[in-house]
């Protein structure tokens, strides 16, 4: 791994502070993340359950971490498709 999880968590606090809002990380591997999602009133639609985007956020950021761990610190590295 190129990466270790308290330098990718230091990494996201300062050069990508807003993606906490998608999720925090929990766990890092060589080329894999695992973050968690502490789900809010804003993350709701109607009925209470989570909203399409909430859970687009959190995939997204966590795969940001998982290619982190394996390519380094490349804060321009990007999400070009993505699908649930």
């Amino acid at each position: 791994m190129t990466v270790t999880f308290e330098e990718l968590q230091f990494f996201l606090t300062e050069q990508f502070p807003q993606g906490a809002r998608y999720g925090s990380l929990q766990k890092l591997g060589d080329g894999w993340a695992e973050m968690k999602l502490d789900v809010a009133e804003e993350h709701l639609r109607p009925g209470g359950t989570v909203s399409g985007p909430a859970m687009m956020g959190l995939a997204d950021v966590t795969l940001y971490a998982a290619l982190l761990s394996k390519i380094g610190m490349v804060p321009l590295a990007v999400t070009t498709n993505l699908n649930i």
